[in-house]
């Protein structure tokens, strides 16, 4: 009898879990300000936070400007930085439109996960407004699971400080080399089927912008260019070994028309498919 079995996993060693970063958020805010807006941060304000408070700042649009003790920094869009909440004296719009999201928490133990007052520039990503949303959303209607808050502001924080430095996608185990093989073959077999990027993407279990990648860096070509070329490729063996008529060779091969198929056959072969067969019938 035949067994099948398969295991996908890691294992982490337990050395330094002690150190672990476990933040403790406390407060979280969406702002959208003009131009004129300007905070002073008094003692009263500062008095509600504890000392070892942090700021987790992030600029979403336009630029503001932040004072600490002795010094001055201006975060753009695109930008974070983190600051030590107590040491933040005013802070004030740069332009038409400052638009930030801060939230300010604790950790004991921080490693080597940031640095204060240093500008870190990192791109938008597609996770971080969902994240953030979510942990917004919650802390207003529920502000007693500060444990579960905290693993929504977690996920957050490595939505931006990680997710967006690198593609997911890329530490799949299989190789581009071995993937390209097998998307190949698996649209060779779909030829006579509408078939899409996205329908290819999901059935190889990766994103467009993998399949993209791959497709690009493998053979030169996007995988939408590669389809089209085999689908001109059949539609070239059909035109020189059957008599089907172009109109249904069009449609065999899922084209929305008759001129569709003739517009990118040229493209390919720089003669239509009806000078090709005519070529053929006079050898």
């Amino acid at each position: 009898m035949l067994f099948m079995y398969q295991n996908e996993s890691f294992f982490l060693n337990d050395e330094n879990t002690f150190k672990i970063f476990q933040p403790k958020v406390t407060s979280a805010f969406k702002i959208l300000a003009d131009g004129s807006y300007f905070h002073y941060c008094d003692e009263e304000e500062k008095l509600r936070h504890p000392s070892q408070t942090i700021a987790f700042i992030r600029c979403t649009d336009g630029c503001g400007k932040i004072r600490i003790k002795d010094n001055k920094i201006l975060i753009k869009k695109n930008e974070c930085v983190f600051l030590k909440f107590h040491d933040i004296e005013e802070y004030k719009s740069l332009s038409n439109i400052w638009a930030y999201r801060w939230v300010n928490f604790t950790a004991e133990h921080i490693c080597t996960e940031f640095e204060f007052n240093k500008i870190y520039s990192i791109p938008f990503g597609e996770n971080e407004d969902k994240t953030f949303n979510r942990m917004l959303a919650y802390g207003q209607i529920n502000q007693n699971n500060k444990s579960y808050l905290s693993s929504l502001f977690l996920n957050y924080f490595y939505s931006v400080m990680l997710e967006n430095k690198f593609d997911f996608d890329e530490l799949i185990p299989n190789s581009g080399k071995k993937l390209i093989d097998e998307m190949c073959s698996y649209i060779n077999q779909k030829l006579y089927s509408k078939i899409s990027i996205e329908e290819v993407s999901v059935f190889f279990r990766i994103s467009p912008r993998r399949l993209h990648q791959i497709f690009t860096n493998e053979l030169g070509i996007s995988p939408k260019q590669y389809i089209i070329k085999k689908k001109m490729e059949e539609g070239y063996r059909l035109l020189v070994q059957t008599s089907s008529p172009i109109n249904k060779i069009a449609y065999m091969l899922c084209f929305s028309s008759p001129y569709h198929f003739t517009n990118e056959f040229k493209k390919i072969f720089g003669q239509t498919p009806s000078e090709v067969r005519k070529m053929e019938n006079r050898q």
